[in-house]
């Protein structure tokens, strides 16, 4: 009787000192992000039978588990994955807003304005030298104008390239950090039970990898833990990663308007690219900003300046200029813009004429020779800025381009709604974790108490079982 006292009670002394050191563990790690609250489980164990009664045998050590739910973490890297997507996509249309919200110059569309204006003040003196050059430098600020717009969104697509590079480069560590843990984990708990820690260290890295793009998780019938990319695959089998790479999507012989975005391949796989398939994370907000937003917008503006240079052109080579000197003959058939123009790229590559860039006087007002008052060139040119030219003849230049400025700001105004949203679904998918798998200050100290107390409690009844024993002894004696 007073041995199976003595197991009873070192049972108990046991029980009650894991469960102190699993509470001091908790403790511990209350601001560790990422940990999730341990609690040791125990069950009765096995009775015996003496003579005509069941005993009870003290208690065993069932397992020491984590509090933790498979569908919150899930939920929380969903959650994640949709609000980096939004907040990246805020971030970046900003920068190309940025763009378009000229501070210390005046826009392009006061530009354009004045730059018909200008043609018009012609008209009115279609002799004046000194209103040809006014012409001519207004012309020349339209032109810088363009190069300076598509000057900074190429350096908002290096920005872009560069991030995904960035981001591929701290995906491959991650999914090496996973790979790694999963085969400690996995030799852990074959031989020692759940691997708590390692779990919650992996659980962070999947988090942190869910920032890129959207997961899914899962364990396989051989017991591997699986990481895919949603619509993509598998990242990460059981301890094998499979490694990213960003590499150029300009292909030999294709015209570069993209100028060489960086595309996300499988290492193992580089001929077929990612990009199309990643639709949420940080990752899917860049690919979809540069891929949808930047090349539209880009387009505009190329047809903007294209059908600029085409539609004055046209005009300008009806008309005659001021006397040659060398010959004292007015010529005609100028261009005003430098043609050809091919209208990928073209507002970078928009410029005036060698001969408006070498003399203001080869700017044509009259649309006959000979006629020093004829105006008919320069106020035709000037009634191009209300006509209805690009997009089939549906649009003006003016309409045209706030189009364009329009539609990123309010694809600006929606992700920033969306990002306010997001916020909250995230805060809360958090506070849920939190309050299941998080450390209660309050409620361990209470369980320190309490377990301190069993460890006492189940000290004593092995000090009375070795008394009782001792004395059954000294009466055998």
């Amino acid at each position: 009787m007073g041995v199976d006292l003595l197991n009873i009670g070192k049972s108990g002394l046991f029980a009650a000192k894991k469960s102190m050191s699993t509470t001091s563990h908790n403790i511990a790690n209350a601001n560790t992000e990422g940990f999730s609250r341990q609690q040791v489980r125990t069950e009765t164990s096995t009775p015996i039978s003496e003579g005509k009664y069941v005993l009870g045998n003290g208690v065993d050590i069932q397992s020491v588990r984590r509090s933790h739910d498979e569908l919150v973490e899930k939920k929380l890297n969903t959650s994640n994955s949709q609000h980096k997507f939004n907040e990246e996509r805020t971030n970046q249309l900003t920068h190309v807003e940025e763009i378009f919200n000229e501070i210390n110059s005046e826009g392009m569309n006061k530009i354009l304005n004045r730059f018909f204006n200008s043609f018009r003040e012609l008209s009115n003196q279609p002799e004046n030298e000194t209103i040809r050059n006014v012409v001519k430098e207004n012309a020349k600020i339209v032109t810088d104008d363009f190069h300076r717009i598509q000057d900074n969104l190429d350096h908002v697509r290096a920005g872009m390239n560069n991030k995904i590079k960035l981001s591929v480069d701290e995906i491959n560590s991650l999914t090496e950090t996973i790979a790694k843990l999963n085969k400690e984990i996995n030799i852990q708990e074959v031989s020692a039970g759940m691997a708590n820690d390692l779990r919650d260290q992996r659980d962070r890295a999947i988090g942190t990898l869910s920032e890129f793009f959207p997961l899914t998780t899962y364990s396989d019938n051989k017991g591997q833990f699986i990481v895919n990319i949603d619509g993509v695959g598998s990242l990460v089998s059981g301890g094998i990663a499979q490694r990213l790479t960003a590499g150029q999507g300009v292909n030999s012989g294709q015209d570069a308007s993209d100028k060489g975005n960086a595309d996300i391949y499988f290492e193992s796989r580089p001929g077929v690219s990612l990009s199309e398939k990643i639709k949420s994370g940080n990752l899917g907000a860049i690919l979809k900003t540069r891929n949808n937003d930047l090349e539209s917008l880009e387009k505009q503006l190329d047809q903007l300046a294209h059908g600029l240079v085409l539609s004055t052109n046209a005009v300008h080579r009806k008309g005659f200029a001021n006397h040659d000197p060398n010959s004292g003959k007015q010529i005609t058939g100028i261009n005003f813009f430098k043609e050809p123009l091919e209208l990928k790229r073209a507002a970078e590559y928009i410029s005036l004429s060698s001969e408006i860039l070498s003399d203001a006087n080869n700017i044509a007002a009259a649309l006959e020779p000979g006629k020093p008052g004829d105006n008919r060139v320069a106020i035709s040119i000037s009634k191009l800025q209300h006509e209805k030219i690009l997009n089939g003849g549906t649009s003006t230049f003016e309409e045209q381009y706030l189009k364009s400025v329009g539609e990123v700001g309010l694809q600006s105004g929606k992700s920033k709604i969306d990002q306010e949203q997001s916020e909250g679904i995230l805060a809360q998918a958090k506070s849920f974790k939190e309050r299941l798998s998080g450390v209660s200050l309050d409620e361990e100290a209470a369980n320190m108490i309490r377990y301190q107390n069993a460890y006492e409690a189940s000290a004593k009844v092995i000090k009375a079982s070795d008394e009782m024993f001792k004395a059954v002894l000294g009466l055998l004696g």
